[in-house]
């Protein structure tokens, strides 16, 4: 159209002839450096938009898989509840239908036969997704390690290298480890420590207020002074389980 408009701004047949056949030339080399890339069979037929939609959602099912699989077998092996919550977040959060939802049972057989990297897949996932959507798979993969009972130490640093992956801080961390579990302050309290403890401060002051306030060291005092050290005795140790839950000791 453009050949057209020109040849007849110059006047004359041929001109126009001309600078048509030249538009014609020019034009079909524009489209071919705006078509898509090839398929990969081969076949020289373009790929649609929606083609490569679907191959990078396969790619991201593949990593969330990984992650999923990290977590579940964490503290052994992997049983029919944590493969209903791994179903359930594709189905609900990320909307997959029954395709996608069978891709996903694929790449968890193939996951537990030959575990990837998880530091490949969290990153992979980090680079997916923005803070907030890696905030809620955290989330999802806390719940995922709760689902079998007590959060264990090996599921906790699972956990932690999955936040450290995503690129999370340590603040994002306790943000979703309180939500299920509380933040313990309390319970730190009641044994003369912060958040910050390390695991051999919090064993350390647990034995140690335990063996102050045994009710036994009292019992020449009389039964109020029994029954005094008694609660107390039992406040320090229910912090004391509290904080091993929260931290998976």
């Amino acid at each position: 159209m453009l050949g057209l408009a020109i040849g007849l701004l110059i006047g004359g047949p041929l001109a126009i002839v001309l600078l048509v056949i030249a538009g014609l030339l020019v034009g079909h080399q524009v489209d071919e450096l705006h078509v898509l890339p090839s398929d990969t069979a081969g076949q020289g037929e373009p790929v649609t938009r929606s083609a490569l939609e679907l191959a990078a959602q396969d790619h991201f099912a593949r990593h969330l898989c990984a992650l999923f699989i990290e977590v579940a077998r964490a503290d052994g092996d992997v049983v029919r509840d944590e493969v209903r919550v791994v179903r359930e977040y594709f189905a609900d959060q990320l909307k997959y239908g029954p395709e996608a939802l069978g891709l996903v049972r694929r790449y968890l057989k193939e996951h537990l036969a030959r575990p990837p990297s998880l530091e490949d897949s969290a990153a992979a996932c980090r680079d997916e997704l923005p803070t907030s959507e890696r905030l809620l798979l955290l989330d999802a993969l806390y719940g995922l390690a709760l689902v079998d009972g007590r959060l264990q130490r090996a599921e906790q640093d699972t956990l932690r290298r999955v936040a450290q992956g995503l690129g999370l801080s340590e603040e994002d961390l306790r943000s979703v480890t309180a939500r299920h579990f509380g933040d313990g302050e309390v319970h730190y309290a009641r044994l003369g420590l912060t958040a910050e403890a390390s695991d051999a401060d919090v064993k350390r002051a647990y034995r140690q207020l335990a063996a102050a306030h045994h009710p036994d060291r009292v019992a020449h005092l009389g039964q109020g002074a029994v029954e005094q050290a008694s609660r107390r005795f039992q406040e320090i140790r229910e912090s004391y389980e509290e904080i091993r839950r929260l931290r998976g000791l």
